[in-house]
């Protein structure tokens, strides 16, 4: 059956099977008769969908059909029809697999559960068909039927869906909206792994990397608890592409091997192909050519045993650029001949062009110039009808390198200009997306922060508006006590009481009104903290267009230290005062953030810390952070090269004169002159601890032993300057 690209994040059940494919397969064959349904519905299972052939889940459909109007199960039924309609090619001319979906509403019309179930499908089935607006009503409509009956579980799913739409349209703000909504319904580990996923599908698509890859981490952390392999190795692929893009290649790599582990476990042919054909990428990426090729080969065994041709497409246009670049013609040429029909068949006009003219590239080289010549004509005819605008600057490339090889030179150079225009394009259209997208959350917060503002003016004039009455009924009170004392006593002390009731509401009032205020500081506190971490994308965003390892270097420290001041205000907001920071989590939490920053392996650099339990102000602590997060980082790149092991030690001690911060590792050391680092062209960290130091009014001290160790000794009996620059 056809899985369409959001469909794995949402395929699965709360219930763990026990048994995985081969093994409900081989249980099958030794059962007959009615006792073969629940084995059946197993197989129908929605992980299962993904390793199944069409045509063997078309038959296990059909045949839970015929058993369960037997047993005059209407469950089964539904799931026999959801499993007909989901083994077709929707897109496919001639398709019945609406009928299906329509069959298996008609049948659950009694059921709350399996309709909220079917409206899920029928959703799923719109979207792939590319009809938005019907896939949302089906959301809409399968949600308040899950909400009016409580069905909690359900309300994930089709939340989590309504949420990924949106997201792969561009309107972050409602897929964030309802993407965070589904993590309210969650019940067990299972609706936790479902929302985590779609979550980081959804911030991919939003571009905040940052946010997906610990996302998709967690699912998979769920998953393999809950026992479904299928889901787990789906979530750590797509960690893996994250990690990919961020040039994390060798940390991909080994999330990629783990996830061919569990694939291998269960049988899963259709994730298993998958795994090995993105593995085969990044070996290609990190310049290991032979393993590349034999994970491609891998790849493509699996997927013609599966039977789709755009999935073997794929896997061969990958391999006969990797034969191209290795200058393996002949490879190529065969892969391009033997291929090339096959892409014009299922009019794949991606993999016609990239075919068509690395066979002109492998023919020339070849000495088979007629050759050439034609393949280098179907080509271009094929470039011309490729509709993805990303895939073009690739495909010039590849149409220029063709002229070249055949001596048009002419040609050549008019596709080079194609290519780097096109290229220029994408990067600028995407450069205007990600400005605009920051401009619209720019005004809409002003816009927030403006009626927050206006609301809060109403407040405090209502309450003057209060007290100058109750001022007057109060004087007005005490003339008319002192004109009625001798008559009305009694009156007197009546009029009393009541003016104390309204004392204690009005300092109820102004209580509340102080409760308020402390909420709106909180709030800039993590709005301040929310524009940081979009500079912090902006520079993780700048350095992926980047090199320059240098550069990319830089831009990477920067954003540690955005991290650094941008946790600080997560702290103040989070906390229950508003001045002060408890310090020991907030160092602690940030040594971990620069761990998980820089991927550091405990095994070959770990981090110890020992900080006393004590609170600083945030003038105070903000610089100390910054100061630790610039002594780590040093220690990070320049302690342990060339694969060396060691430990990087953290102290933050107080008594009562000052407190004193101790960065320690055990690598190669610092050199120092007269106690002091020796400046190269690379010390502006150095040079920034030291002024942090200054402003902190703080001693710096710096000892070489089996290592480096930095103690910056602060006096409390001073205050730090305000300012940090």
């Amino acid at each position: 059956m056809k899985l369409f690209l959001f469909v794995p994040c949402f395929l699965m059940y709360t219930v763990v099977l026990a048994n995985n494919f081969d093994s409900l397969r081989q249980t099958l064959q030794g059962q007959h008769g009615a006792q073969r349904l629940p084995t059946l519905l197993k197989l129908c299972d929605s992980q299962y969908r993904g390793i199944i052939p069409n045509a063997e889940a078309n038959g296990y459909g059909k045949e839970i059909l015929h058993f369960a109007s037997v047993l005059k199960d209407t469950s089964a039924l539904v799931e026999g029809c959801l499993c007909i309609a989901n083994s077709q090619d929707r897109t496919a001319e001639g398709s019945d697999a609406f009928k299906w979906l329509r069959k298996a509403q008609s049948l659950a019309r009694r059921h709350p559960a399996l309709q909220a179930k079917v409206f899920f499908w029928k959703a799923s089935y719109y979207n792939e068909l590319g009809k938005l607006d019907s896939a949302l009503l089906m959301i809409q409509q399968g949600d308040q039927m899950a909400r009016r009956h409580h069905l909690l579980s359900e309300r994930v799913k089709l939340l989590g869906t309504a949420a990924k739409i949106y997201s792969s349209n561009g309107q972050g703000h409602a897929a964030d909206s309802v993407g965070k909504l589904a993590f309210r319904f969650c019940q067990n580990r299972a609706d936790s792994a479902i929302a985590y996923t779609r979550w980081g599908s959804v911030q991919e698509d939003l571009g905040k990397l940052d946010l997906a890859l610990p996302a998709f981490y967690a699912a998979y952390r769920l998953e393999k608890k809950e026992g479904n392999n299928i889901m787990a190795a789906h979530n750590l692929q797509q960690c893996a592409g994250i990690l990919r893009d961020q040039g994390r290649f060798q940390q991909a790599i080994k999330y990629l091997q783990e996830a061919v582990q569990l694939s291998k476990a269960i049988g899963n042919i259709t994730g298993l192909a998958a795994a090995y054909h993105t593995l085969g990428g990044l070996y290609k990426r990190t310049n290991a050519y032979e393993k590349a090729l034999e994970s491609y080969q891998l790849s493509l065994a699996l997927k013609k045993d599966i039977g789709r041709p755009k999935k073997i497409l794929n896997t061969i246009i990958d391999m006969s650029i990797l034969y191209g670049y290795t200058a393996r013609y002949d490879s190529c040429l065969q892969l391009c001949h033997q291929y090339l029909a096959l892409s014009q068949q299922i009019e794949y006009k991606l993999a016609e062009a990239t075919l068509a003219l690395w066979g002109s590239i492998a023919a020339a080289k070849t000495g088979n110039s007629a050759l050439a010549q034609n393949y280098q004509s179907v080509g271009e005819k094929a470039l011309a009808r490729v509709k993805a605008k990303e895939e073009m600057p690739e495909l010039f490339l590849f149409a220029a390198k063709a002229a070249e090889a055949v001596r048009n030179f002419g040609k050549a150079y008019q596709y080079q200009t194609l290519f780097q225009s096109a290229q220029d394009s994408i990067y600028n259209t995407e450069k205007s997306q990600i400005i605009a997208e920051l401009e619209a959350q720019f005004e809409n917060e002003k816009k927030e922060q403006k009626i927050l503002v206006l609301a809060k003016e109403n407040e405090l004039s209502r309450v003057r508006i209060a007290t100058a009455r109750t001022r007057q009924l109060a004087l007005l009170g005490s003339i008319a006590l002192i004109a009625l004392l001798a008559l009305v006593s009694w009156r007197n002390a009546r009029r009393g009481k009541q003016q104390n009731q309204l004392l204690e509401k009005m300092n109820a009032t102004l209580s509340h009104k102080n409760d308020e205020v402390q909420t709106l500081l909180r709030e800039i506190h993590h709005r301040v903290k929310n524009n940081l971490q979009i500079v912090s994308s902006l520079l993780r965003l700048q350095a992926r267009g980047l090199d320059d390892k240098g550069a990319q270097d830089a831009l990477r420290i920067s954003q540690s230290r955005v991290h650094s001041i941008a946790l600080l205000h997560q702290r103040l907001y989070q906390g229950q005062e508003l001045k002060d920071i408890p310090i020991r989590p907030y160092i602690e939490e940030l040594s971990l953030s620069l761990a998980d920053a820089y991927r550091l392996d405990e095994r070959q650099i770990s981090i110890q810390t020992d900080v006393a339990d004590f609170s600083l102000d945030v003038d105070t602590a903000m610089p100390l952070g910054l100061i630790m997060t610039e002594l780590i980082i040093n220690a990070i790149k320049h302690a342990f090269v060339d694969g060396r092991k060691g430990e990087i030690r953290l102290s933050l001690q107080k008594d009562e004169a000052d407190f004193r911060l101790l960065v320690a590792d055990n690598g190669l050391g610092l050199k120092l002159s007269e106690g002091k680092p020796v400046h190269t062209i690379h010390s502006f960290g150095l040079e920034l601890v030291a002024s942090l130091a200054q402003k902190l009014n703080a001693r710096l001290v710096f000892s070489n032993g089996q290592g480096t160790s930095t103690e910056l000794i602060v006096p409390l009996l001073q205050k730090p300057e305000s300012s940090l620059l």
